[in-house]
């Protein structure tokens, strides 16, 4: 029986990629991809935690002016992206159908030590993020320390990200799971997958 759901952050609660914080900021075109290109792509040091927002801009090497408020969007990006908040509606759903809610995330120590203090998370009862363990999914080691953590078996856990193979990785060692496309009708197919795996929830979907 599946006792606790264990939730992404990116493209899941969180939505679409970090980069979506600069799409109205008025920088030129050319300039925006490079940002994009440069500071959006290749997080693997900030999610193993071994380089700090501001380590990750330095180590960019923009070869123009970066205007201070372009800079700081960047630095406070999480700050500033957005929520899913029918995902947020179906994981306070959850809670209160008495899930154990967790969240399984590779991400950077500054954004996590924003996003767990907000109210929007009050339903959370436990977060393992990479940066904590240097450790990033798909490796198995991550979700294992999951267990670990909190004391949790994997097969009463049920596994929401947006990677296939990261759901793939959680159903190897004992979990359901389900890969979330949130832009192709994916809460129809998250709540189908919920209620093939007998979990309790109020659906809107008629």
């Amino acid at each position: 029986m599946i006792k606790n759901i264990v939730f992404d952050l990116g493209n899941v609660i969180l939505k679409d990629s970090p980069s979506i914080v600069l799409e109205n900021s008025k920088i030129s075109n050319e300039n925006y991809q490079i940002i994009k290109n440069r500071f959006f792509n290749n997080w693997n040091e900030l999610d193993l935690g071994n380089e700090t927002l501001k380590e990750h801009f330095d180590n960019c090497g923009f070869d123009f002016y970066v205007d201070e408020n372009i800079k700081e969007i960047l630095l406070n990006y999480y700050k500033y992206r957005p929520f899913n908040n029918e995902i947020i509606e179906l994981m306070n759903n959850l809670k209160s159908n008495k899930y154990n809610i967790f969240i399984l995330s590779n991400n950077n120590k500054e954004a996590y030590e924003y996003l767990k203090k907000l109210p929007i998370f009050k339903s959370v009862d436990g977060w393992v993020v990479s940066c904590d363990y240097h450790i990033t999914k798909p490796n198995k080691e991550i979700y294992i320390k999951l267990f670990q953590a909190f004391n949790i078996r994997p097969e009463e856990c049920f596994f929401i990200d947006d990677k296939e193979e990261n759901v793939n990785i959680a159903k190897t060692l004992g979990m359901k799971g389900f890969a979330l496309d949130i832009k192709n009708h994916g809460m129809d197919k998250l709540n189908k997958s919920l209620k093939e795996n007998n979990i309790n929830f109020i659906s809107k979907i008629v």
